[in-house]
């Protein structure tokens, strides 16, 4: 048995698998979070105060909680 590639102008249809549909899902949630979110709060640290997007500052926290999570669970 010999295999017959396509003819060029025969074109195939993709369809999405789940880890596809799911990062679209993920991504689209995400967007949406975002222009939920776009209000300006202020953030003070010590003397240090900051005024940024609410989105941005979760997503800075979100960074440092799974920084700290992989350096909690790395193995020595």
């Amino acid at each position: 048995m010999t295999h017959h590639p396509e003819h060029p102008m025969t074109r195939r249809r993709r369809t999405l698998g789940g880890k596809q549909i799911a990062a679209l899902v993920v991504a689209v949630v995400t967007l949406i979070f975002i222009l939920q979110n776009r209000d300006a709060v202020q953030i003070a640290f010590f003397t240090l105060t900051v005024n940024a997007a609410l989105w941005f500052v979760l997503l800075i926290v979100l960074g440092l909680g799974v920084a700290i999570g992989v350096l909690a669970t790395r193995r020595r």
